[in-house]
């Protein structure tokens, strides 16, 4: 996996390519959490693969950050990944904490 890091005004691009699974996703959430930026955006436009552990690596992150008052924004999903993380109930959870009002 390769992460590069993108400053944007307020925020910080973390673009991942490869695959994300248990061997390297502590990579991936050491630099989520050494962010401070308000907003941490992870594209996700060249990932091929993703496993459990990334997926809930990436949904405790969501979390970590909201209770913090920070956002996390993972974008660019590929499709076949999209179809993966709707079946599992990926965005119901994040649609959740995007709207604590759900």
């Amino acid at each position: 996996m390769e992460i590069r890091v993108r400053q944007k005004k307020g925020m910080v691009i973390l673009e991942v390519e490869g695959e994300l699974d248990f061997s390297n996703v502590e990579q991936l959430q050491q630099e989520i959490q050494r962010r401070t930026e308000e907003v941490v955006e992870i594209d996700l436009k060249g990932l091929r693969f993703i496993d459990s552990s990334g997926v809930g690596m990436l949904l405790s992150q969501v979390r970590h950050m909201y209770k913090q008052g920070r956002t996390l924004r993972i974008v660019r999903i590929p499709e076949l990944i999209r179809e993966d993380l709707e079946v599992i109930g990926f965005f119901r959870v994040l649609e959740v904490l995007e709207n604590p009002n759900a």
